[in-house]
């Protein structure tokens, strides 16, 4: 399978120091390029074939030869720190290259490894469509953008299993995916190896009001556990808090702060080992609720008066930072959240922009990363008018890039659906199968 150019330059870039790094290692392994390729010249194609049956090889061989003569007379431990590093489409094509390379990636330390890279790098988007955007080449299928090459990559659903359900949040490359008026099913998922699993079900039914449900990492023991919040219709309208560890076989109660229990909640962000949501109890009374997925414990954030932390903040996490965003007419202004453990976290205001751009109820925008160049990555989203509803339905959403020094927009010109939902994402080859019990294999 062959690689692209710039994959290609990188390759034998990250060769050539490999090569100068540890010269007297190789010297021996490693082949002079013109001595081979003078050898090459002076055979003709029935010569190299009667030499490769001389020496117990066959035309089918030459291909892992020819790259053994570079990559392949490394180190194992060096191959994978190189294609480590690739952008995953170009990981997935390197699974064809050679037998090599194949094993290499397969190998759960590469799995582990790719995965602890993607931290040192921007995240990705991966979106899926929703109302009108939906149509029948799309509706069970999600996207992966690459917002430096201005592509998107269209992956299939073929269990059509997912179809109908949202994307709630993501961690390490896995997608938890399910309904956002009922507690079943939910799926974790990685889009790019086709693989989920279905976590098990309640005893019956329930029809909700909302239902939110966040998947986190527990790094101290390797453990990936889901947490749902969610609002009966028949409970007096309480909140109530479920979790399960991936290879458990049923949801537990988790017991929250009695100030939770009739608040507003917001979705879930995963950040620095915890769960985090946006609380509201009454107007002007806003705070996080985090859940140390180690500990799993709750915490109760409140923000300090000298904070000055509006209403209607949003939880983004931008580059590995947990921020709090407000857009409101034409501005946009951004409070950092600092500090390594969650009993000791703190809110500080950091920065406003202009927009130029009066944002209201009909058109409105949401940060959904930071961007290079010091710019943010945004969603858009148009409530059109009656009169102007295309086949999209009431509401449009673009993606476009803010960059604040310069107080401009730039709009990202990459094919997505009409109508879509976004979550920040970090590719990778983590298998939720490997991570979880079922009794028979799902892929898509």
């Amino acid at each position: 399978m062959r690689l692209r150019a710039q994959e290609k330059g990188f390759l034998f870039r990250r060769t050539l120091f490999v090569k100068s790094a540890f010269r007297s290692d190789l010297r021996g392994h490693i082949k002079s390029p013109q001595m081979f390729h003078s050898k090459r010249c002076r055979m003709t194609k029935k010569d190299e074939e009667r030499s490769l049956k001389k020496h117990g090889e066959t035309s089918s061989t030459k291909k892992d030869d020819s790259v053994s003569t570079g990559l392949n007379d490394l180190p194992a431990e060096l191959i994978s720190e190189i294609l480590c590093r690739l952008p995953i489409e170009s990981i997935l094509r390197c699974l064809g290259v050679c037998k090599t390379w194949k094993s290499v990636i397969q190998n759960p330390l590469f799995i582990n490894l790719q995965a602890r890279k993607t931290h040192d790098q921007p995240s990705r988007v991966i979106l899926k469509p929703i109302y009108g955007g939906v149509t029948d080449t799309n509706r069970h299928s999600v996207f992966l953008l690459d917002t430096e090459e201005l592509k998107s990559r269209q992956i299939d659903d073929k269990s059509k299993r997912l179809s109908g359900l949202q994307m709630m949040s993501s961690c390490n490359g896995l997608l938890c995916i399910a309904s956002d008026k009922v507690l079943g099913p939910v799926y974790i998922s990685n889009p790019i190896t086709g693989e989920f699993v279905l976590l098990p079900s309640q005893e019956k039914a329930r029809s909700l009001l909302t239902h939110h449900v966040g998947l986190g990492f527990d790094s101290s023991n390797g453990n990936y556990i889901v947490v749902r919040v969610y609002t009966d219709r028949k409970k007096n309208q309480v909140n109530k808090f479920d979790a399960i560890m991936l290879g458990e076989n049923s949801w537990r109660n988790l017991k929250v702060p009695d100030i939770i229990a009739e608040c507003t909640i917001y979705g879930s962000v995963f950040w620095n080992g915890a769960l985090l949501w946006k609380i509201k109890k009454e107007e002007g009374h806003e705070c996080m609720l985090a859940f140390d997925v180690c500990s799993q414990k709750f915490e109760v954030i409140r923000f300090p008066a000298i904070a000055d932390v509006p209403n209607d903040f949003e939880i983004v996490e931008l580059d590995g930072c947990l921020s709090l965003v407000q857009v409101c007419d034409t501005q946009m202004k951004l409070w950092r959240v600092k500090g390594d453990k969650i009993e000791g976290l703190t809110v500080c205001y950091e920065e406003m922009y202009c927009m130029n751009v009066k944002w209201n109820i009909s058109l409105y925008c949401e940060i959904i990363r930071g961007h290079i160049d010091e710019g943010y990555l945004l969603q858009v989203t148009l409530l059109q008018v009656t009169a102007q509803r295309g086949p999209g339905g009431a509401w449009k959403r673009y993606l476009t890039q803010f960059f604040p020094k310069m107080e401009q927009f730039l709009p990202l010109n990459i094919p997505v659906p009409i109508c879509f939902k976004t979550v920040a994402f970090r590719p990778t080859l983590i298998s939720p199968m490997q991570l979880h019990f079922v009794p028979r294999s799902h892929r898509l």
